[in-house]
């Protein structure tokens, strides 16, 4: 897990790109503070170096930058850039390949050899064997820069769902890329200007990050599930994943054996490491899943919860039965209230947004805790968006789909279950509230838009579309809009900012690929 920055001058190096890919690089030093390491290229000559320098006998057009967590292999072989075995192919990375010991096999019985125990290697070697296309082999998550030399490309790609984030600015000219917007800010060729279309969906809808935007005009996102490629002649974006991909074979005739064995894999994976691993635990069904299978893989777990005594929602009591029943040690985690304002201008530095919810001021003060004990988390982000884990927003639409399914030989079953999903619902207060909102007219919800400026009015804010036709069933189609647009990709900006903050690796086994193909 790193921080990576740089920028291609296409029509020209400049004296001062020095000291801006410097700048770049201190910007993101809470991301990487073990390391950091620098690639200087001319494109027109063909001449590059690399290391912890910023000399080079030559003016380079193409600078590359990382600031490194060390999570795998430790060792200063480890240092980025990576480098193949004559150097022509480079690349700066943020992230995790977790099944990089599985492709590293494969690789190494196709003939190429590897000189560190990072993931980060696979990368470098991956792109030599299959080209763009080394990303459908990847299971984790990542945004990466690999320099090409041999046929002057620089390849971008971040992983399926947007996990890690991989901002770009483009002038015509020069193309820049940053795991933050302040990166690109800190280069001194992109103007901080406020995305006026962001600002209005901020503070009309409160949503502070979408999938593809940033705060700041002229920054954007590459999309998740793309690889963008840089020439001298263009730049262009591909997808490499779809929603409806199946990367592999899966057994649906024993879909619970199914789903057990993946999400077991899915976390031995992300166990892999060489510094201590800690878990996120709320007692809830999605962290507990983790614990389940984390704990008897490893010996040093940890868990952190956060406790809010004599609130009648406090999750401490269910954390502890699970974190007694695994035997993992836990760490209750009280917020501190009068941080409050401190804590909000923090995460509104490092979101590079304000934040949408005091309530996520918790998560906060939860990772600086996390950071005191170890440089990995798993949580379990991703699992309501995935297997419907909030009744009020899809119970109606799993009750449509029930009906579109019902035939003659299937009536028991299916009137069965539609009847057990309405008692729930009634049974449960928060969902049995939500079910009138669902028939209220729009017009019956005032718009913060009338209180803005006009300016802020008048503002679109665009968003990306999901594809509307990828899936017939209402629930599904509902549960890929949210994993896919709604709401996972806000939950992944700020998890994402918030464990970096703290040089914090984040690790989320229900978004293994395999298990949202499954």
């Amino acid at each position: 897990m790193c921080g990576i920055t740089g920028m291609w001058r296409r029509g020209g190096a400049d004296p001062a790109d020095r000291a801006a890919i410097r700048r770049m690089s201190e910007s993101l030093v809470h991301r990487g503070p073990d390391d950091f390491g620098y690639l200087l290229a001319s494109t027109a000559t063909g001449e590059l170096t690399s290391g912890q320098s910023l000399e080079s006998p030559f003016a380079p057009d193409l600078l590359l930058a990382s600031r490194r967590l060390a999570i795998v292999d430790l060792t200063p072989a480890g240092r980025m850039p990576v480098q193949n075995e004559t150097g022509e192919i480079s690349v700066v990375f943020n992230g995790a390949i977790h099944n990089y010991l599985e492709l590293r096999r494969e690789l190494e019985g196709r003939g190429h050899t590897f000189h560190t125990h990072t993931d980060t290697e696979v990368i470098v070697h991956g792109y030599e064997e299959w080209g763009e296309a080394c990303a459908a082999r990847f299971n984790g998550m990542w945004a990466y820069a690999l320099w090409d030399a041999r046929t002057e490309r620089l390849i971008c790609s971040r992983d399926r769902f947007g996990i890690k984030p991989f901002f770009v600015a483009w002038d015509g000219e020069t193309f820049y890329f940053g795991s933050e917007a302040k990166a690109i800010l800190a280069g001194g060729g992109v103007r901080a200007r406020a995305d006026v279309a962001f600002l209005r969906g901020y503070l009309a809808h409160g949503n502070p990050a979408r999938a593809d935007r940033s705060a700041f005009e002229g920054i954007t996102q590459l999309a998740a599930g793309h690889n963008l490629v840089v020439t001298r002649d263009e730049v262009r974006t591909t997808p490499y994943w779809r929603y409806t991909d199946q990367s592999e074979r899966y057994d649906t005739a024993h879909p619970e054996t199914t789903f057990r064995e993946l999400f077991g894999d899915a976390v031995r994976l992300r166990l892999r490491a060489d510094v201590p691993v800690a878990l996120l635990l709320s007692g809830g069904l999605d962290s507990s899943s983790i614990a389940q299978y984390a704990a008897p893989a490893t010996n040093h777990l940890e868990a952190f919860t956060a406790v809010f005594p004599g609130f009648s929602m406090d999750e401490q009591k269910y954390a502890e039965v699970v974190a007694r029943e695994r035997g993992i040690p836990l760490h209750c985690i009280k917020y501190e209230v009068p941080r409050l304002f401190d804590d909000w201008s923090k995460v509104a530095w490092h979101l590079g947004a304000p934040p949408a919810r005091g309530s996520e001021l918790v998560r906060w003060q939860l990772l600086e805790a996390v950071s005191r004990r170890a440089r990995v988390v798993l949580e379990g982000q991703g699992a309501d968006e995935m297997l419907a884990g909030y009744p009020e927003r899809y119970t109606r639409r799993y009750l449509r789909a029930e009906l579109q399914r019902l035939r003659p030989w299937n009536a028991v079953g299916g009137l069965s279950r539609m009847a057990s999903a309405f008692l729930l619902m009634q049974r449960d207060p928060a969902s049995r509230l939500q079910w009138p909102k669902w028939r209220r007219p729009a017009a019956e919800h005032p718009s913060r838009s009338s209180l803005l400026a006009k300016e802020l009015r008048s503002a679109v804010q665009p968003r990306r579309a999901a594809e509307a036709t990828l899936f017939a069933d209402p629930l599904t189609r509902r549960l890929h809009h949210d994993h896919a647009v709604a709401l996972l990709p806000e939950l992944l900006q700020f998890g994402d900012a918030y464990s970096m903050a703290h040089s914090v690796e984040s690790r989320l086994p229900f978004l293994d690929h395999r298990l949202v193909e499954f």
